[in-house]
């Protein structure tokens, strides 16, 4: 299996997965090639409202809490031969939130996982023991991946999910909590502290 990475992308023979996105200005758009016979070109855009009502996508320059980001991968197989078991992962770090439903090719050909790396269809359930399985929040999304199969020669093949800026959660604090006494200093001076018959 022949691996190149470069501009964020790891690209194989046998599968490519665009590494974490990052929201920085470098990642706005990239993209490897693997001795010609993929090309994975990522971009990053934000998604705004557009003056007609509808949406429009702009380059993601910089982002903040809050904005919506669309990830676009399109794959080019330049090889004279077909590619199989294609496979494209798109990682979804903490400081972003998957937007539900939002990927593309969707139902048939994703999966999502937490951090577990267990990919399953969307919406991810969990088991509690003694309760109901109940969904996972998608603020624990950490991947997605598409099973595309084969790439034919000359093919291309694109994906696409949205996500949401946040902030990194921070420690909680409780405020009732009970606390440790406050430590007491007493000073003896030395002639106290000499026993007396």
């Amino acid at each position: 299996m022949l691996l190149v990475v470069a501009a964020g992308l790891i690209v194989s023979t046998g599968s490519v997965r665009a590494q974490q996105p990052d929201v920085s200005p470098a990642a706005r758009s990239a993209t490897a090639r693997s001795n010609e016979l993929v090309e994975a070109r990522l971009q990053q855009f934000i998604v705004t409202a557009g003056a007609n009502g509808g949406e429009e996508l702009k380059e993601a320059g910089s982002v903040k809490p809050g904005d919506i980001l669309e990830y676009r991968v399109r794959y080019t197989n330049r090889s004279g031969n077909a590619v199989n078991g294609f496979t494209a992962t798109l990682p979804l770090p903490e400081q972003l939130e998957y937007l539900p439903r939002s990927a593309t090719p969707g139902a048939d050909s994703v999966r999502a996982a937490t951090a577990d790396s267990r990919y399953a269809p969307e919406p991810l359930m969990r088991t509690v023991p003694g309760q109901p399985a109940e969904p996972v929040p998608y603020s624990e999304y950490r991947s997605l991946r598409w099973n595309l199969g084969q790439l034919p020669a000359g093919a291309v093949a694109e994906v696409a999910a949205r996500a949401r800026v946040v902030l990194p959660a921070q420690p909680q604090t409780v405020s009732n909590a009970p606390q440790a006494p406050p430590a007491r200093v007493v000073w003896v001076s030395p002639a106290a502290a000499v026993a007396k018959p």
